[in-house]
């Protein structure tokens, strides 16, 4: 059966391609008479996609603090693709023509799920740079790329957390305030929707 393509990671598509591809399935979606109950979907992609945009726009004018809050708004995004998607699958029941009209691509090989392990051997320094961070973690098998997450300790149930996405396995995180302690922690991106987040791990920033 065909199964829809629900691989919007940063390996497949750069800020500008998701862009374009956000785009293209809402333009084929809106009144589309095979999916009439993705109404709903449509209208939340099309906002985040207008957000998405709209954030792009702006660090290409320099605004690079606004890094953070893109890379929020993407994760956002695929989700509410993933979301659409997957109800493609079930209303169209793997009907290529179907499946073509909605805009999202289909899978040329078949479709296995599969839960990445927890991510381990995480640690977290204080960065070379005053108000950075250095995170490394162990390579995931199987991983199409990386969601890391932080926030100020100590961690409660009200604790809001920033999130970015990464193709790589270190990266140096900024903008934080000298002498306070954060928590990050990090979940592989896999054909499975659901992250498995590693342990938090502390640091204070220097």
């Amino acid at each position: 059966m065909n199964k829809v393509r629900l691989d919007f990671s940063v390996n497949r598509y750069t800020d500008a391609e998701l862009s374009v591809k956000a785009l293209t399935i809402v333009k084929n979606l809106d009144g589309n008479a095979f999916f009439p109950t993705l109404a709903p979907n449509v209208m939340i992609i099309t906002g985040l996609t207008t957000t998405f945009n709209d954030l792009i726009s702006k660090m290409a004018d320099g605004y690079k603090r606004l890094t953070s809050e893109k890379n929020k708004v993407r994760f956002d995004l695929v989700q509410a693709l993933c979301e659409a998607g997957r109800l493609v699958q079930n209303v169209s029941k793997g009907d290529e023509v179907m499946i073509h009209s909605s805009g999202f691509d289909r899978n040329r090989k078949p479709c296995f799920v599969e839960r990445l392990d927890q991510a381990s051997d995480m640690k977290v320094k204080p960065g070379k740079i005053s108000g950075t961070l250095d995170v490394s973690w162990n390579k995931l098998n199987h991983s199409r790329g990386y969601l890391l997450r932080y926030t100020k300790a100590p961690v409660t149930e009200a604790s809001e957390f920033e999130t970015i996405t990464t193709s790589k396995r270190s990266v140096t995180l900024e903008g934080f305030i000298p002498g306070e302690q954060y928590a990050v922690q990090v979940a592989g991106v896999g054909s499975d929707p659901h992250q498995v987040w590693s342990m938090l791990v502390f640091s204070y920033v220097l």
